[in-house]
């Protein structure tokens, strides 16, 4: 599970030069074409970026054959090699995962000197941003489309272990300190309780994981549930998965507060249609994983919302609290 890549200055100009050609028709057709057939009579090309990061960027591109008939693309690409890798579980899940209606978003191809890799382009709406009467039935969906995969028997990487995972925690808490050593007072003892919390885990065999399972990783097609973004895939405790979605679903609650009287409603509905397809995952371990996103998103809101930190940490904090509190309560069932 790759938690975290800082590439190098040359990588960055390097990403930086391709998202700029990337954007020229002439140029992503020639890329296009050399890796899909279908592509090869294409004649025109509409690039948008979509995401734009110092390790990667996704752009969407829309081809056409003499401004007839379209298709369209999302292109990923990497500062490094890693997309190889990510290529290699695609592979791996197109074999294992079982062809249904719902499912998983893969890539089609992937061409090495790009670094890139090619993705058939899903239209729909991010299960995050769907917040009507129709999110709790999708979120049970989404939990039946998550117990799917990790029930496959595939090893996709080395397993991380809880301690692993902790100590992820406690390495975002330093760098959150150097710019907000506010937050301390806050921090310092939920990371104590999760170090301490370890030994109250109960023992879990590792399945293949999203890795950075939320909501807004499910796509809503109009028919179909898709999920998507699996470049932080891992082999851990499937409960890492779960409740790292569930603490997903909270932050946005917390974060729009209109959405707050909804937030025990959704994550039940997660939460129970999950335990009930994977009856052999741990309660208290969804909780305790629950309980470290909750605090790993704190270094989150702190960079990307500096503003409101002093609203949102003290709440983040209440609910990771409340989450690691299951793992000792007797009234939890296991």
């Amino acid at each position: 599970m790759r938690f975290r890549y800082d590439p190098t200055a040359e990588q960055r100009a390097r990403l930086q030069a391709q998202l700029t050609r990337l954007q020229q028709p002439t140029a992503v057709l020639e890329v296009l074409r050399s890796a899909v057939p279908a592509d090869a009579e294409a004649t025109d090309a509409v690039c948008t970026v979509q995401k734009a990061r110092s390790d990667r960027f996704v752009l969407r591109v829309q081809v056409r054959s003499n401004g007839v008939g379209q298709r369209a693309y999302a292109l990923k690409v990497y500062s490094d090699d890693f997309g190889r890798q990510v290529w290699a579980h695609c592979r791996t899940l197109a074999e294992h995962y079982p062809s249904n209606h719902d499912g998983l978003c893969l890539a089609s191809h992937y061409i090495p000197r790009e670094r890139m890799l090619i993705f058939p382009w899903v239209d729909g709406v991010c299960l995050s941003k769907l917040d009507d009467d129709r999110k709790p039935e999708l979120l049970q969906r989404a939990a039946r489309l998550t117990a799917t995969l990790h029930r496959l028997g595939i090893v996709p990487d080395q397993p991380t272990t809880a301690e692993m995972l902790v100590a992820e925690a406690r390495a975002r808490y330093e760098r959150l300190h150097h710019c907000w050593p506010e937050t301390s007072q806050i921090i310092e003892p939920l990371l104590a309780t999760l170090e301490g919390a370890l030994s109250l885990l109960d023992p879990a065999d590792p399945a293949p994981v999203h890795g950075d399972l939320a909501a807004g990783q499910f796509l809503w097609a109009g028919e179909r549930l898709v999920l998507l973004d699996l470049d932080m895939f891992g082999y851990t405790d499937p409960a890492y998965d779960v409740g790292h979605l569930l603490a997903q679903l909270e932050r946005r609650c917390l974060c729009h507060p209109a959405l707050m009287a909804h937030a025990d409603h959704w994550v039940a509905c997660f939460r129970d249609a999950y335990l009930a397809e994977m009856p052999q995952v741990s309660p208290s371990n969804v909780a305790f994983y629950r309980g470290l996103t909750l605090v790993w998103k704190i270094y989150n809101v702190c960079r990307r919302q500096p503003a409101e930190w002093r609203r949102l940490v003290p709440q983040f904090a209440l609910r990771a609290r409340a989450a690691l509190d299951e793992l000792v309560s007797p009234a939890l069932t296991k």
